[in-house]
């Protein structure tokens, strides 16, 4: 698969890099669609033992493309975002990701389901949610304040606090921060690590040590329907639209 979102496998690594560098690696509907497919191949093919997650570029990933939300945004089931969002709360098999840059909305909260996570001494994540009218995703209003306390997470949430690499890395929102020329590899070798163990003492490992999915699942649906109400807002479509005039690109959310 080569375009926007490409898919390899390596001796039982799928290595999935969003590669829309022109944009900042921002998301759109395709590419949604495409992750969601690598989840449900991931889990469906034995041979398979984990996945990591990479960006080319200087961005790992600027969040939700502006355009998209207001382009008949949708995060039902059977949608490519509500699959993404769902089929990453319901993996069973270990993520790992590599992360350069700004991490933003999406890009931040898709490392909560992550496994293990190696960051460049560049990155800067974020999740301003609220400064657009919206609400936290991908289950990140339980899984962040769970990770690293209420308050620290109301300031990314809230106050849209940009966490650099020291911070991300005493919050345990990464595992080790490496050089960027280092990061991809020392990634890759992690996750070939994962794929050599015993697959089932792995996944099992996964499971015990997680949120059950189900509960998980549930919550992303609770989340999922404030977050569409809120997108259907009049507050939040003028946010919008003055961000596109103001900008006329890409501009990193959700």
């Amino acid at each position: 698969m080569v375009g926007d979102i490409e898919v390899n496998i390596e001796k039982g690594v799928m290595i999935l890099t969003i590669n829309r560098v022109s944009k900042k690696n921002a998301l759109y509907e395709d590419m949604y669609s495409s992750i969601a497919d690598a989840f449900e191949q991931l889990d469906r093919d034995e041979t398979i033992r984990c996945m990591l997650i990479k960006a080319n570029g200087d961005t790992f990933c600027a969040g939700n493309d502006i355009s998209f939300f207001l382009n008949n945004y949708n995060m039902a089931p059977d949608a490519p975002v509500g699959r993404f969002l769902y089929g990453l709360a319901g993996l069973t098999k270990p993520l790992v990701a590599a992360v350069q840059g700004a991490g933003v909305g999406i890009g931040l909260t898709l490392l909560l389901h992550c496994d293990l996570a190696f960051a460049a001494e560049d990155i800067r994540l974020s999740a301003p949610f609220c400064s657009l009218g919206l609400v936290p995703e991908a289950g990140s209003s339980q899984l962040l304040p769970a990770l690293i306390g209420h308050r620290r997470a109301m300031e990314i949430f809230l106050l849209g606090k940009v966490i650099k690499a020291k911070e991300a890395l005493a919050y345990g929102l990464v595992n080790e921060i490496v050089p960027v020329a280092q990061l991809h590899e020392i990634a890759l070798d992690a996750a070939r690590k994962l794929a050599e163990l015993p697959a089932e003492a792995v996944y099992e490992t996964r499971r015990l040590t997680r949120m059950p999915s189900e509960a998980l699942s549930k919550h992303v649906e609770e989340e999922c329907k404030v977050f569409m109400q809120r997108i259907a807002s009049e507050e939040v479509q003028t946010i919008f639209k003055r961000f596109l005039t103001r900008k006329s690109g890409v501009d990193p959310i959700g």
